[in-house]
Formats: structure tokens, C-alpha cells, sequence
């Protein structure tokens, strides 16, 4: 049996084995009778992004998934992940997985906009997900690290070399700074302290509000269901590089995410996760989106960016 694309086409349309098991599991007694397939506007790494809709029997109404290509590093981090999804209701379930694609399910809202408020449960995932790989134990290799090695090579190999490329639309002045900073950054001296003294966990690794889609069933500001999607960048560092790119570390999120965490492990969040681990996060999070600012928004934006690096440069430990 074959499922059809809207265009009539059914002869590439195949349902992967996994995903009509979780779905009769799903929704007991009922058995997939077809299935169309449809484009979906993804994020900016995907190259395609389809949703699936499924068709069962048995009165059940259709369910609506997600299968997108993916990197072994995606795969890698939604799948260990998966540990986490008792008590962390923003992280999408895992359906199936080949060797470059996954399947979620669909989740319905929208992305948050910069400067909305955050639902609270978010907060409560990224500790539970934190709590849960702790010390970085039992992750797979495929997931890096944040060490100093990593982060001079990020610096070096992947963010230096990018900025030229965006030569054109800025000054050149503008473009040297960014190169200077880079350099600077990448030769750390405090970056082997900074990083052995901060607990390693598994991270998302890119939570910004365009990865944070909300379905607002609740009226207040601040609530409704949460998804955390595209896990692309999955590491294994401090985990205040999951929140210092929504909330301020004196934030009422932050201690909502303190609380969480001690809910979990019955201890206190160790104070450098919060206070160094957002200095940390102060230099990695602009550094490491660079390239992207450079070729997508204006000069000031850079200009922006290229401060805040300097003065978390200067905030760091000598």
C-alpha cells in the first residue's frame, strides 16, 4: 500500500513500518488505511520538511506528523532526549528514524516572537532535561562536547572563516573587528577554567524563540503547550546556554527553572550554573551565531553583536 502526495503521485509516497506501529499504539484497535504527504515550511537548515497525515480506521480521526531530514547529530540529541519526556513535556516524542531523517508529531501553534513571555513550562523541561544528563554521562559520541578544543575550533574552522564570505555587505572596518574579536575569542586563556569548573549536560543548543512553537490554550500570557523543535545543534555543555538566549539570569523564569531542578534532584542549582554560566554564555551565544548575523541582518546588528562579545571578553576571568 502506498500513501499520495496531494498531486495524485502514490507510486514514492512509502510509510516507514515504525510509524504505522506508533501510531496503532497510539489509537488502539485502529489500523492505518493510507496517508497524504505535503510540503511544510521548515526551519533554515532542512533542506525538506513534509507533514504526514495519517488515516485510520475505526472512527479515529486523522493524526498529523512531521518527518523531516536530519543530521545524525539531530537524531542523536532528540534521541537521548527521549529519557527526559516523562517529566519534560516540551521535547517532541521521536517517532522513527532512518539514517538521515526523523518523524515527530505535529505540533500546532506558533513560533514565539522576541520579547514574548516564555511559558513556564519550558523552563520546567530544559531542567528536567539537565537534571537528567548531569556530569554528561551516558550520551553518545556523536554529541559534542563544549571544551576548550571544541570552542577554538568553533572560532577558528567554522566561524573565522565564514565572516569574509559576508564581506560585501558591511564595512570593512566592521568585518576586521569581527575577525580580531574571533581570534581573541578562540585564544581564551579563562576558557579551559571556565569550562571544567561549569557542570556539562545535554543541551538543545540553539533555544531561541523561532525553535519554541506555543499552541495557546490558555488565555493568560505565558501558558499554553510548548514544543521544543529542531535539535540540530545538540552539545554537551553548561546548561546556561539553554536559557541565557530567552531570559535574563535574574529572571522569575530562571528561578522557576532553579526550583525545577531542585524539585528533580533534591539538591540546589550549584550557583556558577547561573552566575559564570551566563558570562559563558555571553560570549558563545554571539560568537557562534556571527556568521548568520553578519549575512542576514544590518551592519548595526553586527555592530551589536561585536560589543557584546567585547564586553563578555572583558567579563570573563583573566
Amino acid at each position: 500500500m502506498h500513501g499520495a502526495r496531494p498531486d495524485g503521485d502514490t507510486a514514492v509516497v512509502e510509510l516507514d513500518p515504525a510509524v504505522a506501529e506508533w501510531a496503532e499504539r497510539t489509537a488502539p484497535g485502529a489500523r492505518v488505511t493510507g496517508w497524504t504527504v505535503r510540503p511544510l515550511a521548515g526551519g533554515s537548515v532542512a533542506r525538506w520538511v513534509e507533514r504526514l497525515t495519517l488515516h485510520l480506521s475505526g472512527g479515529h480521526g486523522p493524526v498529523e506528523l512531521v518527518r523531516k531530514e536530519a543530521a545524525a547529530l539531530e537524531i542523536a540529541g532528540l534521541s537521548a532526549a527521549q529519557a527526559a519526556r516523562g517529566h519534560a513535556t516540551a521535547i517532541p516524542e521521536l517517532v522513527a528514524y532512518g539514517s538521515d531523517w526523523l518523524v515527530i508529531p505535529f505540533a500546532a501553534g506558533a513560533p514565539l516572537d522576541w520579547g514574548d513571555p516564555v511559558p513556564a513550562s519550558l523552563f520546567d523541561t530544559l531542567a528536567v532535561l539537565h537534571a537528567r544528563y548531569q556530569g554528561g554521562a551516558g550520551l553518545p559520541a556523536a554529541i559534542p562536547r563544549v571544551t576548550p578544543a571544541w570552542w577554538r575550533a568553533l572560532c577558528l574552522d567554522w566561524v573565522e572563516p565564514r565572516l569574509p564570505v559576508h564581506a560585501a555587505r558591511h564595512p570593512a572596518a566592521v568585518i576586521a573587528r569581527a575577525r580580531a574579536l574571533v581570534g581573541r575569542a578562540a585564544g581564551l586563556p579563562a576558557a579551559s577554567a571556565v569550562l571544567a569548573t561549569l557542570p556539562a549536560t545535554l543541551l538543545h543548543g540553539d533555544v531561541h524563540p523561532g525553535n519554541v512553537l506555543v499552541d495557546p490554550v490558555l488565555p493568560d500570557p505565558g501558558t499554553g503547550r510548548v514544543t521544543l523543535i529542531d535539535w540540530g545543534n545538540s552539545r554537551v555543555g553548561p546548561a546556561a546556554l539553554d536559557l541565557a538566549n530567552l531570559v535574563a539570569a535574574d529572571s522569575a523564569e530562571v528561578a522557576r527553572y532553579a526550583e525545577a531542578w531542585q524539585k528533580v534532584t533534591g539538591q540546589p542549582l550549584p550557583g556558577d550554573a547561573v552566575e559564570l554560566g551566563y558570562r559563558w554564555a555571553a560570549l558563545q551565544i554571539p560568537v557562534q551565531y556571527l556568521p548568520w548575523t553578519a549575512g542576514h541582518r544590518p551592519t548595526a546588528d553586527v555592530e551589536a553583536a561585536l560589543d557584546r562579545i567585547e564586553e563578555a571578553l572583558g567579563q570573563l576571568p583573566a
